[in-house]
């Protein structure tokens, strides 16, 4: 099976401009790029790219895919931006690693997870990192004690049997549960099973605000500990009292990449984040599992709660409640309550809902879109074109695309394709992706330069991305536009060894 692409603008990857030449797919590869005309009269297939830029196929270095892809296999969301590979496990949180289940699904270890995802045959491919907050839990269950001995050992063993099957690397979660309650040593004993490797460090840190600096040394003496390797998952400095921290902190991260060790960092292109409700609590609060049910039983608790809630860490005026699509202003108002009330009311129901915060700099956000070791990524959970009755932020379904509008404006548009192909395949050592090149696996995605872009929102409108023409996916059409119903499933697990 032969398929010439032709008259497009090639992308490549490299960080090089766009170049007009045509691609003949053989298989599920490249077989040869030469200049225009050059495969005419061929047998093939011809796609027709006329006024269009072809690139890799953009890899999301910081999804979290893991068990979506087993309710929704169409992945929309993920696809219709272009994206045809997931690296999913971040922020500690990962299905692969230990024993689980999802809609009459199961796995006993790695191994059948990647034969569940191949079987499945997803759209998209699927890399992996091993979550420290899911190994925790498997073994301590939510204990906020230090590990036994034994109870490290186990949770080593089930890192070095992840990163056996293919794992890219591992991650952390230091302000999720149980990951806030583990202390560097645990991380640091942890990172040790990937001395000698290339397997990656991914954190979110356990600061990205008030103790930025603490919290990256912290990460860097875990990456030192182990492969000298470190991704810095969404890099920000969040609360306006932080802002100015970005000098202080690109200085740190350069001083560090001097001295050797390798940092790189992914970022989505929004100043809103989106976590759990829970996240409003200031300490001690933030470490207790049972918010909820306290509240539900405790008046007095309620009004302690209320009270502390003045000295949350977030802007709780500004805080959005996804499910409602209103601030907590907004429904203090509507409520006739104060916002301290009205948000305790909320983490009474349930402190694991969804919310979104404004936290985050617009000046900065350009800065570190434009740093050269940052990768697009885009903490997606939701999958909103699959699910209708999904709620999230919208960086699930229009990450790239504004990540393309944005890092083309502030750099080229070969340094945006670059930090959406070429940079997260090097970071997280894909194979044979990332790039155009002869023999490489033939994901591709043929969209418009000028268009491309989200108007997506927190209120679900605008939700398809603006400008991807066609996406493919190991040589075949996963997603085209002139047919938009139509999915091809043709994704694959992918060890990274």
């Amino acid at each position: 099976m032969k398929t010439v692409i032709q008259n497009g603008m090639i992308c490549d990857g490299s960080g090089h401009e766009p170049e007009l030449k045509d691609i003949l797919i053989e298989n599920n590869r490249i077989a040869e790029l030469a200049s225009p005309g050059t495969f005419a009269g061929a047998e093939a297939d011809i796609i027709d790219a006329s006024g269009k830029i072809i690139a890799p196929g953009f890899i999301d270095v910081h999804a979290h895919g893991d068990k979506r892809k087993l309710r929704f296999r169409d992945r929309k969301s993920v696809l219709l931006q272009g994206i045809t590979t997931e690296v999913d496990g971040n922020c500690g949180n990962s299905a692969s690693c230990i024993p689980g289940e999802c809609e009459g699904f199961s796995w006993k270890n790695p191994e059948e997870y990647a034969n569940l995802i191949n079987d499945l045959n997803v759209p998209v491919n699927t890399v992996v990192l091993a979550g420290h907050n899911s190994i925790r839990q498997h073994v301590m269950g939510s204990c906020p004690a230090r590990p036994t001995d034994e109870e490290l050992r186990t949770m080593q063993k089930l890192l070095e049997d992840s990163l056996s099957a293919g794992a890219a690397g591992w991650s952390s979660g230091l302000t999720y549960f149980p990951g806030k309650f583990a202390d560097e040593e645990e991380l640091k004993a942890l990172s040790s099973v990937t001395a000698g490797s290339q397997k990656i460090y991914a954190t979110h840190m356990r600061s990205e605000g008030d103790d930025l600096f603490a919290a990256l040394e912290e990460a860097v003496h875990v990456a030192q500990a182990g492969s000298n390797r470190l991704q810095i998952s969404h890099l920000k400095t969040i609360f306006p009292r932080n802002y100015h921290k970005i000098d202080h902190l690109l200085e740190l991260i350069e001083q560090y990449r001097a001295s050797g060790l390798e940092i790189n960092a992914d970022r989505y292109p929004y100043v809103y984040s989106s976590t759990r409700i829970g996240q409003v609590l200031p300490a001690p609060y933030d470490k207790m599992t049972d918010i909820s049910e306290q509240l539900k039983n405790s008046e007095m608790f309620r009004k302690e709660i209320t009270e502390a809630l003045k000295n949350s860490p977030r802007d709780l005026a500004t805080t959005i409640l996804i499910s409602e699509n209103m601030t907590l202003a907004e429904l203090a108002v509507q409520n006739g309550k104060s916002i301290e009330e009205t948000c305790m009311e909320i983490l009474m129901q349930s402190a694991e809902q969804s919310a979104a915060y404004l936290c985050m700099s617009e000046d900065n956000l350009k800065r570190i879109l434009a740093l050269s070791y940052v990768c697009a990524g885009s903490d997606g959970i939701s999958c909103q074109l699959d699910d209708p009755e999904s709620e999230g932020h919208p960086r699930a379904v229009g990450s790239f695309p504004r990540f393309y509008h944005l890092v083309s404006q502030i750099c080229s548009v070969g340094e945006a394709v670059r930090k959406m192909t070429g940079l997260p395949a090097t970071v997280f050592r894909i194979p044979e992706r990332g790039f155009i090149r002869k023999n490489y696996i033939a994901d591709l995605v043929i969209f418009d330069g000028e268009k491309l872009d989200s108007k997506a929102g927190f209120d679900r409108n605008n939700l398809l991305p603006c400008g991807i023409d066609r996406v493919i996916v190991a040589g075949k059409t996963a997603w085209n536009a002139a047919e938009s119903e139509k999915i091809g499933h043709y994704g694959r697990y992918i060890a990274v060894n």
